[in-house]
């Protein structure tokens, strides 16, 4: 697909990803991309202790010109924290959250907010 200036797209990780209890993990975009302009996350970077499921991405193109996205390329990294324990409410059904288990790109569930 061509991420024209201006664009904006959820797109998703092939990847699921299981979060145990003791890490927290940050979406970052790759700086090749970042050099074109294309940013990967809008503000849903962080990657809560007890997730699992597909990552959405919130692909941005803030250049000049159009960029080339093509299945399976590299266009972000997690980057892991250790806790210094596990946390006791950790992502997931008790807290209520929204996006555990998602797959593919995933709309705003924001109506779900309590």
């Amino acid at each position: 697909m061509i991420l024209h200036p201006g664009d904006f797209v959820l797109g998703t990780t092939k990847e699921h990803v299981e979060i145990p209890h003791d890490l927290v993990a940050a979406v970052e975009g790759r700086s090749s991309l970042g050099r074109l302009a294309v940013i990967v996350h809008a503000t849903a970077g962080w990657i809560d202790p007890g997730y699992h499921g597909e990552i959405t991405l919130e692909l941005s193109n803030l250049g000049a010109a159009p960029v080339a996205l093509t299945p399976g390329m590299r266009v972000c990294q997690l980057v892991f924290t250790e806790l210094r324990s596990a946390v006791t409410r950790p992502y997931g059904k008790e807290r209520g959250s929204k996006y555990q288990d998602q797959q593919g790109p995933t709309a705003s569930r924001i109506q779900k907010d309590s």
